[in-house]
Order: structure tokens, then C-alpha cells, then sequence
């Protein structure tokens, strides 16, 4: 994924959306990602490949913080 090599995993997945023009050309969703993300400095993209799977997170860089202030103001 880092080096930004396609490889299908589902053919008729994705020529379906290449038909409905939900993509539009093959191995480029994640570096839009991450060029739209550049505008939300407060949300990390992270991908990850375990095994044959793959994952996306949107990490909100301040949560843990909010989540603490949060607590202290309950108490």
C-alpha cells in the first residue's frame, strides 16, 4: 500500500464502481485521502494490511485529551 501499487481484490466490486464513476482510475483513493486530510490537521490517516484485510483510521489527534477534561469536569 505504501508504494502506492493497485491490486484488485474484488474485480466485479470494482468495476461496478469504475462503471458508476464512483472511481476513477485504479490505485489512487489513498493518496486523495490523504490530500483531502491535509485541511483537517486534527485527524491522523492511518491504513493498515494485516494479512489479507485492510484497515482505515480517521484518529482525531485531541480525543484522548477531550476524553480526560471531559471526565474531569463530571467530577
Amino acid at each position: 500500500m505504501e508504494a502506492r501499487q493497485s491490486d484488485i481484490r474484488n474485480k466485479i466490486i470494482a468495476s461496478v464502481l469504475k462503471k458508476l464513476g464512483v472511481i476513477d482510475q485504479w490505485g489512487n483513493g489513498l493518496k486523495l485521502i490523504a490530500d483531502e486530510l491535509k485541511e483537517y490537521p486534527e485527524i491522523e490517516f492511518k491504513w493498515l494490511e494485516p494479512g489479507l484485510h485492510f484497515q482505515a483510521q480517521f484518529i482525531k489527534k485531541d480525543y484522548v485529551q477531550q476524553q480526560e477534561l471531559q471526565q474531569e469536569f463530571q467530577q
